[in-house]
């Protein structure tokens, strides 16, 4: 909360944060109060004296001087030689406070920044600051998680973890675990993240700290009783989260629970809707642009409108999340509502382009592979029908995905599991195919307009009168009429916006 306050300028409530919590941050976290000392000017300083002892003890010094506060300028406080550990420390907090602020790219910069200059350093410099870099690492890793880097994410916090188990650094440890079990959950790696669930778990039992741990681990751990058919479970573990695990995880909670409590029957897509949108209205400030809470709540909308067969509002809402560094999660999920609307074509494009850039993250690919599958076999090549729709279960057994079998609507899964025959031979697909629970609608009738009909189309789009579109296209006004009719018929819409609306939905314009 201390660099949310700071993002949005807020420098008192930082500061008021700041002194309301001094014991448990100078022993556990002093990045947060350099953050607050930097945004200090000497008027204030000299309002607040404890202020004044605080940044003497932290010995703050900017990297460049350019970059320097008024108040380093304006007051006459003695300032230790450049270190490895300041250097450290400064970058690590502006990497703090950009990611909190929404900035992503800059963030992953001073992330980096910082890792090249520890690179740099002499060995016995870093030999000296070993016991205290988990949390540099942590932190560094949270930087590319928001920006999605995974690997970079990964590498850092799988650092962050060793580095806190060899100096028992407990909660560093167990946050850096929990975030490694969350990247491997979204991504789907069931296997990896039900053992990094368990290691975040064993190191928060083990400690007696009070201090508030971030338990990313509770999420994840209740996205994998979800991923097992197991959604009542999952909201009750999300409604009993940890006390002291942090805000920001409120807001996933709730966006995760929607899902959830629609899987299991237990609100409907109208209670859940005014739900996260009364959130986002209550928590303005934590939806800023390019904040992730934008792309998880904006992905989570999409999907209850799909389950609730408004294919074209999920489509609308995930194409948004393109401009987002995170939209490339939404690519699968949309390829399945341009498919319930018939946008074969789209579906097809979004589909490969998953399959082909993002093949190492099962919980992307399978939506990419079911879609595969539903097309071909509509197209009827039941080869290759078969054969992606195979690969997808079998991914979602080897990591336990099961529910997200249901993203193609329920006949073509169960006519492709009929196709399959022994080659998937499992009691949850079966069940699955006998009982429909939340399965995406039904796709609709592919449409087919003819060259002059889509050229229509377009003249319609770029607007005018009829007498002006039927001149542009040399066509009597009653000939545009008939065209005009055929293709509400074909769109089933009842008017030309409506039509132009349908038309670019679809792709056809």
């Amino acid at each position: 909360m201390i660099y949310l306050a700071l993002s949005e300028h807020r420098h008192d409530d930082a500061v008021d944060l700041a002194e309301a919590n001094w014991p448990v941050l100078i022993s556990n976290n002093v990045a947060a109060l350099r953050a607050v000392a930097d945004e200090l000017t000497p008027a204030e300083i000299a309002a607040r004296p404890a202020w004044d002892r605080i940044r003497r003890y932290l010995g703050f010094l900017m990297l460049e001087s350019s970059m320097r506060p008024v108040a380093y300028v304006e007051t006459a406080l003695p300032h230790p030689p450049r270190s490895l550990a300041d250097t450290l420390l400064t970058l690590t907090t502006r990497s703090i406070s950009a990611r909190t602020a929404g900035r992503f790219g800059e963030a992953v910069q001073l992330a980096r920044t910082a890792l090249e200059r520890l690179a740099e350093a002499r060995e016995s410099d870093r030999d000296a600051l070993q016991h205290r870099l988990a949390d540099g690492y942590l932190q560094w890793g949270l930087s590319f998680e928001f920006a999605v880097l995974e690997t970079e994410a990964l590498n850092a916090l799988e650092r962050a973890y060793d580095l806190g188990v060899a100096f028992e650094n407990t909660r560093a440890a167990a946050d850096a675990a929990g975030e490694i079990a969350w990247i491997h959950t979204l991504g789907g790696g069931g296997i990896h993240a039900d053992q990094w669930i368990e290691r975040a778990r064993q190191l928060a039992a083990s400690s007696r700290s009070s201090q508030a741990w971030r338990r990313t681990d509770v999420l994840a751990a209740a996205v994998r009783l979800a991923d097992r058919l197991q959604p009542d479970a999952a909201i009750d573990m999300l409604a009993h989260r940890p006390q002291g695990s942090v805000d920001e995880h409120r807001l996933v909670a709730l966006a995760q629970s929607a899902v959830f409590r629609m899987s299991a029957g237990r609100a409907s897509t109208t209670v859940l809707l005014s739900e996260l949108r009364r959130a986002q209205t209550s928590d303005a400030p934590l939806f800023a642009e390019g904040n992730h809470n934008v792309t998880t709540f904006g992905y989570i909308e999409a999907l209850v409108h799909l389950y609730a067969d408004r294919p074209d509002r999920s489509i609308e809402l995930l194409t948004r999340l393109e401009g987002v560094q995170r939209g490339a999660w939404a690519l699968g999920v949309r390829a399945a509502a341009e498919l319930a609307v018939g946008n074969d074509a789209l579906a097809q494009r979004d589909a490969d382009t998953v399959i082909s850039e993002y093949p190492q993250w099962p919980r992307q690919l399978l939506p990419a592979l079911l879609v595969k599958a539903a097309l071909a076999l509509q197209a009827g090549d039941t080869t290759t029908a078969v054969s992606s729709f195979t690969d997808a279960c079998t991914l979602a057994i080897d990591n336990e995905l099961i529910s997200s079998l249901v993203i193609i609507p329920h006949a073509d899964f169960s006519r492709l599991l009929q196709l399959a025959g022994e080659r998937l031979d499992d009691p949850r697909l079966d069940g699955l195919a006998r009982t429909p629970l939340m399965f995406a609608p039904a796709r609709r009738t592919s449409v087919k307009l003819s060259p002059r009909e889509l050229e229509v189309l377009h003249e319609l789009a770029h607007g005018g009168a009829l007498a002006a579109v039927a001149a542009r296209l040399h066509l009597s006004v009653n000939t545009l009429k008939v065209h005009n009719q055929a293709i509400y018929r074909k769109l089933g819409v009842d008017g030309r916006e409506q039509a132009v609306t349908a038309a670019r939905d679809r792709g056809f314009i």
